[in-house]
């Protein structure tokens, strides 16, 4: 089902991460493939007939994974491929997995929090300003998420250290 991205395919990658996010949330088309050498950073995609449906893009440490992007191609959205996707990645290992979302403030942001509910994660109440990912925009108000279960203050405090470290530096 899930396979990890070849460079082939990094183009129509980068193309869907631009059509699935804000660019204040994605970093520049060189900045993005140089993670890719990194053995702390992977892209899973799921694919039909070379095309790529949908994708997540993680980081990893020997405790926690970071969802850092999850993103459903626009024309095969509403068949439960963001669920799918979502599940086979949690099936994946046993490691506690954070991401983070928008403050559920509208409708889109409150969707978006629902849709990782659904799928087993909790929201918490530890928030902040994402740093600049990339250049000439601002940071974006973030709050964490958290499967299986919801992780508390110190523990969230030690994964935002080690993205502080890993993800954002």
């Amino acid at each position: 089902m899930l396979e990890l991205l070849k460079e082939k395919e990094f183009d129509q990658f980068y193309a869907l991460l631009e059509d699935s996010f804000p660019k204040s949330e994605i970093r520049s088309f060189q900045g993005q493939k140089e993670l890719l050498n990194l053995s702390v950073y992977n892209v899973y995609v799921l694919k039909e007939d070379e095309v790529i449906l949908a994708f997540f893009a993680e980081w990893q440490n020997e405790s926690h994974r970071f969802l850092e992007h999850l993103a459903v191609n626009e024309k095969y959205r509403s068949r439960g491929l963001g669920s799918k996707t979502l599940q086979a990645y949690t099936a994946q290992s046993d490691k506690p997995v954070v991401l983070e979302v928008e403050p559920p403030n509208d409708d889109i942001q409150i969707r978006r929090v629902k849709f990782y509910e659904k799928n087993g994660f909790h929201l918490t109440s530890y928030g902040y300003v994402q740093p600049v990912i990339n250049e000439g925009y601002e940071g974006v108000p973030l709050v964490m998420m958290t499967y299986p279960k919801k992780l508390n203050h110190t523990e969230l405090a030690l994964v935002k250290d080690w993205l502080d470290e890993t993800v954002y530096k």
